[in-house]
């Protein structure tokens, strides 16, 4: 039996038009955390930390991977969940411009 990418086995549950694909090196990886601190994390999420963040995320998301393959409208809904935020990418932009100013 062939192994299955990340992208098929999303497929197969529906989420085809759904996937996002997000490169995610480790100098991104650095980055991410680094914008993501602790200050922001308890301001706008139910999340002490971003570690905390990922791991309840863990379903949705392999935060190890060089690529981020995951259901958009699942894992926006999550983030919706823990967070004053509705997508992952206002959370995203919203921790980009709070960084440093802080």
């Amino acid at each position: 039996m062939s192994r299955r990418t990340p992208e098929e086995i999303l497929a197969l549950f529906g989420y085809g038009e759904d996937i996002a694909r997000v490169p995610f090196p480790a100098e991104t990886r650095d980055g991410v955390k680094a914008i993501f601190t602790d200050a922001f994390m308890r301001e706008y999420t139910n999340c002490n930390s971003f570690d905390e963040f990922m791991f309840s995320s863990a379903v949705f998301v392999n935060w190890d991977d060089d690529l981020l393959v995951y259901s958009k409208s699942r894992f926006d809904a999550f983030v919706s969940e823990v967070s004053s935020f509705r997508t992952w990418d206002a959370m995203l932009k919203k921790a980009g411009e709070s960084y440093g100013t802080e």
